[in-house]
């Protein structure tokens, strides 16, 4: 049943906060995958660009295809529970990577992983819009998008941890099932946050929508239209975020392999190294991007999100570089936590930056096909094309730093010029709502 709500109150941070620790939850099943990238290629004797397609191809094929019905069904449904909803089925799915027994069953759980996690992001986002007035959207998006960096944290940390574990006593043995070894055991065991969360986000109320009573809910050729109507301001901004986000999408995936293949490090212990510089690094950027959004909001610089967006990427570019080129593991690490930063921070205006720019009533739909677009491109495509470039460019498998190096090179250039370009167009946009 949908209630009447106070903008930008005590409860409508709760909400924020208990959403963005879905988000934690979804990167937690859906990175973990990069901890065991190692076990996994030795067990079933794949190549990169296999394991590419498990953490991004695979988890991107239902993801994409669903995300229009279910932003859809986030215009119109209750959004609280189609979360819950969601969140069982990834967690299902998570428990299912752990009983795969080869290349085809683990591919088709990280497909359940994707269906599962495709209803969070239109939901959730929808959701926060509603809660939260214009000139805090930024940080209540900046609040969401931490959790995917903590979940990443957790992944990397935590899965390091109980992978280390898991590894000294050889596995686990679950009743029912047999023996299963210590990466396919880390899968189930990481699936049981998800049906901790389902029950909490029942204590979300689903919020009465301003538009209910005044306007029909459109469908997707509606959404279209209005995207036809504002194509540069989409368009730009879309382009932008998706360099973002490859970015994002491919170190979080090759980082632990690197450090495995570049310095030494066991996967155990590359998952504590990156997993703890995100756990602070990642926050940092979420905040600071959220709350640069907001003040330059504030201060009637209406464009704001690509502003932010193509200052972060240019940040980033001088430690990225000393990241791939670096033997000091020290420096590396530093270098690591600085990029990381910096790509954080331009996720928040990425995600505002849609909602600033469209109706309440579209917010669901539009944020299900800016998710189409930049998961079918970011996700399905970063981490792919880095075991691409590694296996048929460099022919090295220890050459993926240098692949890492010319993805960052050529995003960051895309992603400073589009952002740039998006500002009049997006604020033009902004002035119709």
């Amino acid at each position: 049943m949908s209630q009447h709500f106070s903008k930008n109150g005590l409860y409508a941070w709760y909400v924020a906060v208990l959403l963005s620790l879905g988000h934690l939850v979804s990167f937690l099943d859906r990175f973990i995958m990069g901890l065991v990238l190692v076990p996994v290629k030795t067990e079933f004797g794949l190549s990169d660009t296999q394991l590419g397609l498990l953490h991004g191809t695979g988890f991107v094929i239902l993801y994409v295809l669903a995300a229009l019905p279910l932003g859809r069904l986030a215009d119109t449904g209750n959004r609280r529970n189609l979360i819950v909803t969601g969140t069982i089925f990834w967690s299902l799915a998570t428990a299912a990577c752990g009983l795969a027994d080869s290349f085809g069953s683990l591919f088709a759980a990280r497909v359940g992983v994707g269906l599962g996690e495709a209803s969070l992001v239109p939901a959730a986002m929808s959701l926060l819009a509603t809660y939260f007035s214009r000139d805090k959207l930024g940080r209540a998006v900046g609040t969401f998008t931490m959790g995917a960096s903590l979940g990443s944290s957790v992944a990397f940390i935590g899965g390091g941890a109980i992978l280390a574990v898991l590894v000294a006593q050889g596995g686990m043995d679950m009743p029912g099932v047999g023996h299963l070894t210590p990466w396919k055991a880390l899968f189930v065991l990481t699936s049981i946050p998800g049906f901790v969360l389902a029950v909490l986000l029942l204590t979300v109320r689903e919020p009465a929508r301003v538009e209910d009573t005044v306007v029909a809910k459109p469908g997707v050729r509606v959404a279209f239209r209005y995207i036809s109507d504002h194509l540069p301001a989409y368009g730009w901004h879309t382009i932008a975020s998706v360099s973002v986000i490859i970015l994002v999408q491919s170190y979080a995936a090759w980082m632990p392999t690197f450090y495995v293949r570049s310095f030494g490090l066991s996967p155990a212990e590359a998952g504590i190294v990156v997993g703890t510089v995100m756990l602070v690094a990642a926050p940092l950027g979420h905040l600071a991007g959220g709350a640069l959004t907001d003040m330059f909001h504030r201060r009637g610089i209406e464009s704001a999100p690509g502003l932010v967006i193509a200052l972060m990427l240019l940040c980033g570019v001088a430690p990225a570089v000393v990241f791939c080129t670096t033997r000091n593991l020290t420096l590396s690490i530093i270098a690591m936590a600085a990029f990381k930063i910096c790509l954080s921070a331009a996720a928040p205006p990425s995600l505002a930056g849609i909602q600033m720019i469209t109706p309440e009533r579209l917010r669901g739909i539009m944020s299900a096909c800016f998710l189409c677009v930049v998961t079918l491109v970011a996700v399905g495509m970063g981490p792919t094309l880095i075991g691409l470039i590694t296996d048929y460019v460099f022919g090295d498998e220890n050459a993926l730093s240098s692949s890492l190096l010319v993805m960052t090179l050529i995003m960051a250039m895309v992603g400073t010029a589009t952002a740039w370009i998006s500002r009049p167009p997006v604020k033009a946009a902004m002035a119709k709502i």
